[in-house]
């Protein structure tokens, strides 16, 4: 239940403001009521509903918007989950390629430093 401001007050058997909430139940939703102000075990028991009952067309329809609005919110929450998971995923790749690279170069090096080193030998032989 939350509560709102309310437009018009009403007072409760204790002869104070009652509080005007807004129901989240599944059976009531949205509808306003009225509640004694005071704690449970103090208060006077008052309890009105602001308006007439919805036509169970409304309800159900309600009822049908929350479950599809609770469908996409999980829906919608699964698939963060699985991008932060391709994001962990995607820099854990990112450093197996950057270590591979390195383990490339080296090699790289030494190949190219042999084939310089034979060429030059070559050509000396050749110049001789």
């Amino acid at each position: 239940m939350s509560q709102s401001s309310t437009s018009s007050q009403r007072r409760c058997r204790c002869g104070i403001i009652a509080n005007y909430f807004t129901s989240t139940t599944p059976s009531n939703p949205g509808r306003k009521f009225y509640k004694c102000a005071r704690p449970k075990n103090n208060s006077c028991g008052y309890f009105d509903w602001e308006d007439e009952i919805f036509a169970d067309g409304f309800q159900l329809e309600i009822r049908d918007l929350k479950s599809s609005l609770n469908a996409v919110t999980i829906e919608r929450d699964k698939l963060r989950e699985k991008l932060i998971d391709m994001e962990a995923m995607n820099k854990f790749e990112a450093a197996k390629v950057k270590k591979l690279e390195e383990r490339v170069v080296q090699p790289m090096m030494v190949i190219i430093g042999s084939w310089a080193m034979f060429v030059g030998f070559f050509a000396a032989w050749i110049m001789k």
